[in-house]
This record gives C-alpha cells, structure tokens and sequence, in this order.
C-alpha cells in the first residue's frame, strides 16, 4: 500500500520500517518547506493513490479526503490534531490517529516550568543587564515560587505532568478543566475551581488546552483583567487559546506583570506582528519549540510510524481519536481500500 509522508521531519530513515513492510512510501515536503501551504491541487495529486497519510497538514481538507477513496487512515505525527476535520474524517471512514507520547508530554511540562522560573528571576533583565555593560540593580530582584499559587488551564497529559513536578515546589496548586477527573485532582494535591477564581488567585497561569470551540479565545481582556497586576502567564498549548490583541494591552498596560509564549494564533508569526515588540523584559516569545528535543522528535516519528503499520495490517493503534469511525474503518482497511 501507499503511504504518504506529507512533511518529512527527521531522517527519511525512520519510516523504513514501512518499506520494509513492503509499502510503498511518497514524500511530500520537508518540515521547513511545509511552512508554505500545500494547494488543494498538489494534495490531491499527492494523495490519490495512498492508503495512509502521516503528517497531515492543515489543508487536508473534506473534498481532497473524498477524492482520494483509498485513504483510510490518517496518523499525526505529534499530541495536537485540532487542525484534522475531525468529522469530515469520521463520516468518510477515515481513522485519525495522534501521537502522544511521554517524551512530548512531559518535555512541555518541564518547559512550562521552565519559563515560570525565568519569569519569577527576571532571568531575561538581568542578562541584557549584563550584556549592556551594567551590573546588578534593586529593581532586578525576582521572587520566589515557593508558596505563590500556580493555575493549571487544562489537567490532562501535560497539565498532570505540570502538576507532579510542582508538588515539591511547596505551591499551591489550582485547576480548571470540566473534563478531568476529580481523582485525578486528588491525586495530584490539585483543587479544582472555575476559570475565574483560578485566574484571579494565581500569580502563574499555565494554559495546557486543545483548540475547541470552547478553548478558543477562552483567555481575553476580560479573563485578563480578573488576574493580579503581580501575575503572570505562561501558554506552551496552542495560540489559539489566547486573544492577541487583549495579550497585547494585558502587557502594554501593565494589568499583568508579564507573560511566556510558545505559541500563537498565526505561525510563523508575522515579521510585523506585535507580539514581537512586547516589553523585551517582561515578555518571553519563543517559536513553538520550546519543548523540542531529539527524544521526543524521535518518539513521535516511531508512535507515528507504529500506527500507521498496524493500520495498514488492519489493526487499530492506540491513540485514536475518532473511535466513532472505527465499525466503517474496519470495512475500508479489510477491503485494502
């Protein structure tokens, strides 16, 4: 069977394991080059043979998954899946996979905490101090994390992982998110509350979501206005989760001490955007990579070339998250369409 590898991440290497299987593997772009949109037409041309698609960029849309009737299975190479049309996929029997591994999780746990602690030290004042010829200032003092509260948007993989390692820290520990368990709370010394409380006790909010309808702008001028002028926010989940524009005043206004982010509603972010610009200080902009490492880059590829080989032999992988669509997939895949 075909399978296409729509944005080569890594060494081609790792996907000999489906060659070896005896499929035949098509390559689209390299990551780097997928940063220019695909058209629909070089979708189509590029998928209307194959069986499987690892790595599907955005622009997989309804029409191009209709007019490639073979392809029943789709395999994201990394935890987030919200850009897949989910129900256009489900209604055309296509299976949709993600890859969540422990590498990828938890590499965003440490990385979120990682910008807490330079936020709380105002690492980023002191270097430029430095820099500049300058030495140490009163005004450069940080403080401490130790019994500050820190407010989790979102506890599940990555929000738990956050969690776990703050225990010892001796914080307090909040949480928002109607779908978690409250064991899940409990074991982790979490208390659960609503948006509005964690946003108005916390002196950090760590945002850890998927895009919903729900999630989307869940963070505005009026959630930022709810936080203490001390506090600070950290977002490594999706841009998409904050409103720019209100982020922007939230700093420029000073409602909030300062913030870290990973990640925005449009990436790469646009050389004049003015995300870019915001006080050098207090703001730390990173390139949605903060969390990247060889290790979880390695994992990802092998959970998502895993999938895809247990899908082509009619198996359904772990991670899927359309089960809805399984009973219709289980036709496709057994009739090798």
């Amino acid at each position: 069977m075909k399978v296409l590898v729509a944005n080569l991440a890594g060494p081609a290497e790792a996907y000999v394991p489906l060659t070896d299987a005896g499929h035949e593997l098509v390559y689209g772009r390299t990551a780097e080059q997928a940063r220019e949109p695909y058209t629909e037409g070089e979708l189509l041309e590029l998928c209307k043979d194959v069986s499987a698609v690892i790595g599907p960029p955005p622009q997989l849309s309804r029409a191009v998954m209709q007019a490639c009737p073979r392809l029943h299975t789709l395999v994201v190479p990394i935890i987030g899946y919200e850009r897949v049309d989910l129900q256009a996929a489900t209604e055309l029997g296509v299976m949709v996979c993600n890859s969540p591994t422990p590498e990828n999780f938890v590499s965003v746990a440490e990385s979120s905490i990682a910008l807490m602690t330079m936020l709380a030290k105002r690492l980023k004042r002191k270097e430029a101090r430095v820099r500049n010829g300058e030495w140490s200032q009163g005004s450069d003092r940080g403080f401490l994390l130790w019994q500050k509260t820190v407010g989790l948007v979102g506890l599940g993989r990555t929000g738990s992982e956050v969690a776990k390692r703050l225990v010892g820290w001796d914080v307090n520990l909040l949480a928002y998110d109607p779908y978690a368990p409250a064991e899940r709370a409990e074991a982790l010394g979490v208390k659960m509350v609503d948006l509005n409380t964690l946003l108005a006790e916390s002196d950090f909010v760590s945002i850890h979501v998927v895009v919903t309808p729900e999630t989307y702008n869940m963070i505005g001028e009026e959630q930022l206005r709810l936080m203490k002028p001390g506090a600070y926010i950290v977002n490594t989940s999706r841009g998409e989760a904050i409103e720019e524009t209100a982020m922007q005043r939230a700093i420029e206004e000073n409602w909030i001490a300062g913030a870290a982010l990973d990640v925005f509603h449009q990436e790469p972010l646009p050389v004049d955007s003015p995300m870019r610009t915001l006080d050098r200080e207090r703001v730390i902009v990173t390139p949605h990579n903060i969390a990247h490492t060889e290790a979880s880059l390695h994992a990802n590829r092998k959970m998502a070339v895993d999938s895809t080989l247990k899908a082509l032999n009619g198996e359904v992988p772990e991670p899927v998250v359309n089960p809805d669509v399984l009973p219709q997939w289980r036709r496709l895949a057994a009739n090798g369409e």
